[in-house]
């Protein structure tokens, strides 16, 4: 219980500085600009319907392979001062040991990609409110919306997908989604934090490429297995016959391995590193 109270103690660090990152405040600032950018057509199609939407905007909000890249590269900026040396760190590291400073500083990794997401859930309701009314399914505006080109013709930024509508319940496709995507943030960070540790920058630039790569997977089914950021929608997972998709239980398996892997190296790796000298750049 000790490793595990420590651990938390060093991750908590980190956040306890964002009221002084102005990063954080970039994050904010452009999601909230992404998302009513993106949304702010729906409140002109519920007001000619004269019906308003359920909530369950979020499952489809970053399905677009351009929408993915203006939501994850945020998330990458966040990420892009790892292993997040400081003077303070470095007094951490001493009294605590570098194993479970690596354990807190991947702790911190997997809490602010869950926080990252959940704030896009929350956001994409609460910047909609005034036409949203609260129920268990998918509504007639999203229903409409994925059966008709309604969406195209009031400059909604967001497609729902047809197949997921038909075949997930919301709170599935949202849970679906949310689940994919906190690990792709996991998966991004811990990238950056392994090759950072190798050399400096390198980490946020393989991260980059990755999630650009996304974008040429999406256009090419064949690459899709080859792509974690991918997968973090629906629409790019086996649910149809002969869809080519990569099915459920491989997107599992990747995930799980990949985490894995970086986890494991990242271990390794930051037993030899110096930290000392990191900091000094």
């Amino acid at each position: 219980m000790k490793f595990f109270r420590s651990v938390y103690s060093i991750s908590l660090q980190n956040f306890r500085k964002w009221k002084y990152d102005s990063r954080i405040l970039i994050t904010i600032f452009f999601l909230l600009i992404f998302i009513h950018s993106y949304t702010k057509g729906l409140s002109s199609f519920c007001d000619y319907v004269n019906v308003k939407s359920s909530p369950w905007i979020y499952p489809f909000l970053y399905m677009q392979y351009y929408n993915k890249l203006l939501f994850f590269f945020p998330l990458l900026l966040i990420f892009s001062n790892a292993p997040f040396i400081d003077s303070n760190q470095l007094y951490i590291i001493a009294r605590s040991g570098r194993i479970k400073w690596c354990m807190g500083q991947i702790c911190y990794i997997f809490i602010t990609s869950s926080i990252y997401f959940v704030f896009i859930i929350l956001f994409s309701i609460l910047l909609n409110i005034k036409c949203i009314e609260f129920t268990n399914d998918w509504g007639k505006v999203i229903n409409t919306l994925a059966n008709t080109n309604a969406g195209t013709e009031f400059q909604i930024g967001f497609s729902p997908d047809r197949n997921i509508v038909n075949m997930f319940s919301p709170l599935q496709a949202v849970w679906f989604t949310f689940l994919h995507s906190w690990v792709s943030g996991v998966v991004l960070g811990l990238i950056i934090f392994l090759f950072n540790m190798i050399f400096k920058g390198v980490g946020t630039f393989i991260s980059s490429f990755i999630l650009v790569f996304s974008a040429i997977a999406s256009k090419q089914i064949s690459l899709v297995k080859f792509s974690p950021v991918t997968w973090s929608t629906l629409n790019y997972i086996h649910i149809i016959k002969n869809d080519g998709l990569p099915n459920y239980r491989y997107i599992t398996v990747g995930y799980i391995g990949i985490s894995f892997v970086l986890l494991i190296l990242i271990l390794f790796v930051s037993k030899k590193y110096n930290y000392d000298k990191d900091f000094k750049k």
